[in-house]
């Protein structure tokens, strides 16, 4: 059974590897050349890998970046879930802490990488566009589940017990519309200033939401 196997087994492992190959030459063009300017093409020498076997693997370049950030949303994911499981007490304070939990890491607060979810971009490539919906889902999600934990537990206005959908949605698209803003400034603003405004202007909003 096992030189049966065997064949299939370094199979898998090549494509592996031919993934990893791609995925790493297109981070560092993305980061480099910015995610516009990189070409597939250019991906394929950098990687040593063919044009026809990248389309195969991932579709277009929106699909090596979908790929490339789907860890990234894991970790975002997985930092947001741990706050719920011991959210702060006040609501503020714990929609800030997701806030913070959403917050890309050094290597991703790059504009030439950010570029591909600017509006344009992600309009015209259907990964780009699962990535957001994606991140929709989850957000939006954690937002739920930590509205209606504050409800549960007498700390949000019992008027606003039907419209924890829509508070959820009103904290994901603030956030949304934070980071759109710091993309499309195209360096005119810091990601650090960009996220003080947005967790300004969440207080001024969730303030009045609590009890």
């Amino acid at each position: 059974m096992s030189e049966i196997e065997a064949p299939e087994s370094r199979k898998t492992l090549a494509q592996q590897k031919r993934r990893d190959a791609v995925l790493a030459a297109a981070d560092r063009l993305f980061h480099k050349a910015g995610y516009e300017a990189a070409r597939i093409e250019d991906i394929a020498e950098l990687s040593g890998v063919s044009l026809g076997t990248i389309y195969n693997y991932f579709g277009s370049k929106g699909g090596i970046m979908e790929a490339l950030i789907a860890p990234v949303a894991a970790r975002m994911e997985a930092k947001g879930a741990a706050i719920l499981a011991h959210p702060p007490a006040r609501l503020a304070d714990a929609v800030a802490a997701l806030y913070e939990a959403y917050r890309f890491e050094e290597d991703w607060k790059s504009l030439k990488l950010l570029q591909a979810f600017d509006a344009p971009s992600a309009a015209r490539d259907t990964h780009l566009a699962h990535v957001h919906i994606e991140y929709e889902r989850f957000i939006t999600a954690q937002f739920r589940r930590l509205l209606a934990d504050f409800a549960a537990r007498g700390k949000l206005r019992p008027d606003l017990a039907d419209a924890i959908d829509d508070m959820a949605l009103l904290l994901y698209r603030t956030m949304l519309m934070h980071f759109q803003q710091y993309v499309g400034a195209r360096g005119a603003l810091t990601y650090e200033t960009m996220l003080v405004e947005m967790h300004r202007r969440m207080r001024v909003m969730v303030t009045g939401w609590a009890l």
